[in-house]
C-alpha cells in the first residue's frame, strides 16, 4: 500500500507549476531556493517519475507533472476546506448560538430541533430570543441574534433565506358554534364574529389581512395574542373563533375540543423561513440548525389530520 502525498510538498509543486520558476515559488512560499528544490526531489522521489523538464533558463511541466497539476489544487483545496470544517467542530462547543423565533416557532419546532442539537453538541451555548417576525428581523439587522425562524408573508427567498416548509391557515371553532354544526365556515359573516388573532406586529396578520381584503372582507380581531396556547384555549371557552393552522390543534381535534374549518374555497398557505445576517456566510452550527428545522417543520405541517 502507497504512503499518501506530503501536503506540504504537494503546495510547493503546485507554486513553482504556477510561477515556471524555483525563485519566485520560494519567494512566495517564504523559503529558501534550496528547500524548495529539495521538497521538489523528494516528491520526485516519492512517487518514481520527473515532474518538470529543467535547464539553465526555462522550467517545463512533463506529462507526469501536467497530470499531477490537475488533482493538486483540488486536493490542497480539500484540505484547506477540512481544515477549516474540523475547526468550527472544535471551536462550536465555545460558542453561543443566538436564536430568535416566533411563539409557535418557540413552542414546537424550536425544542425538537434543539433536542437533537445538543445531541451531536453538548458543549454549545444557545440563547433564544422570542418576538414578532418584525421584532425579530429587527434584532437580526442589529446583531442581536445570530439566526432567526418565523412564518412569512411574502419571503423574497434571497441568499440568507431558507424555506422550511408551509402551514394552512384555518379558521379554528368551539364544536358547538355554528359553523361547526354547518361543518363550514362563512368569510362573509365575519363581522358578526369574535376573531381572536395573533399579534398584529407580524407576518401572520399581514398575511391573514390581505387574504381578507380579497373577499372584500375587513379583519377587526377581537382579542390580539402571540400564543397559540392561549388562542386554542379561548376558543375552547367559546370566546371567539381563532385562525391557526391545522397542525397546532392536532390534540384538540383528536379529543373533539376544537374543529378545523377551511377560511374559503381558496386555502390560505403561510411559508415559514429560516432567515440569518445577510453580510455573511451561515456557521457551521447555523447551517446544522437549519437542517434539523427544517426536518422537524416539515414533518409536523405535514401530519395533519386530513
Amino acid at each position: 500500500m502507497h504512503n499518501p502525498l506530503d501536503s506540504r510538498q504537494l503546495a510547493n509543486f503546485c507554486e513553482i507549476a504556477n510561477t515556471q520558476s524555483m525563485r519566485k515559488a520560494a519567494k512566495n512560499l517564504n523559503l529558501t531556493t534550496s528547500a524548495v528544490s529539495q521538497s521538489l526531489k523528494r516528491l520526485e522521489d516519492d512517487i518514481g517519475c520527473k515532474l518538470f523538464e529543467r535547464n539553465s533558463r526555462n522550467i517545463a511541466l512533463t506529462y507526469t507533472g501536467q497530470r499531477l497539476l490537475l488533482y493538486a489544487d483540488d486536493l490542497l483545496n480539500n484540505l484547506t476546506n477540512a481544515r477549516h470544517l474540523v475547526n468550527e467542530w472544535s471551536d462550536i462547543a465555545q460558542k453561543t448560538l443566538r436564536i430568535g423565533a416566533t411563539p409557535s416557532a418557540c413552542q414546537y419546532i424550536i425544542p425538537m430541533a434543539l433536542r437533537e442539537l445538543k445531541e451531536s453538541f453538548h458543549g454549545m451555548s444557545i440563547q433564544i430570543v422570542q418576538g414578532t417576525s418584525y421584532e425579530l428581523m429587527d434584532r437580526l439587522n442589529d446583531k442581536q441574534i445570530d439566526i432567526t425562524i418565523y412564518p412569512s408573508s411574502t419571503p423574497t427567498y434571497k441568499k440568507n433565506q431558507i424555506a422550511i416548509g408551509n402551514d394552512s391557515l384555518n379558521f379554528i371553532v368551539n364544536p358547538t358554534h355554528p359553523w361547526a354544526k354547518a361543518g363550514k365556515a362563512n368569510i362573509h359573516e365575519i363581522d358578526s364574529q369574535q376573531v381572536i388573532i395573533s399579534d398584529t406586529k407580524g407576518y401572520t396578520f399581514d398575511l391573514v389581512n390581505d387574504y381578507f381584503r380579497n373577499f372584500s372582507v375587513s379583519l377587526m380581531p377581537f382579542i390580539e395574542i402571540s400564543n397559540e396556547e392561549v388562542i386554542k384555549r379561548l376558543v375552547e371557552l367559546d370566546i371567539g373563533i381563532g385562525i391557526l393552522p391545522q397542525w397546532i390543534i392536532k390534540r384538540e381535534e383528536l379529543t373533539g375540543s376544537l374543529i378545523a374549518l377551511p377560511l374559503s374555497r381558496k386555502s390560505l398557505k403561510r411559508p415559514w423561513i429560516i432567515t440569518y445576517a445577510e453580510s455573511k456566510e451561515p456557521t457551521f452550527a447555523e447551517t446544522l440548525f437549519i437542517g434539523v428545522a427544517q426536518n422537524v417543520a416539515q414533518n409536523l405541517f405535514s401530519n395533519m389530520i386530513k
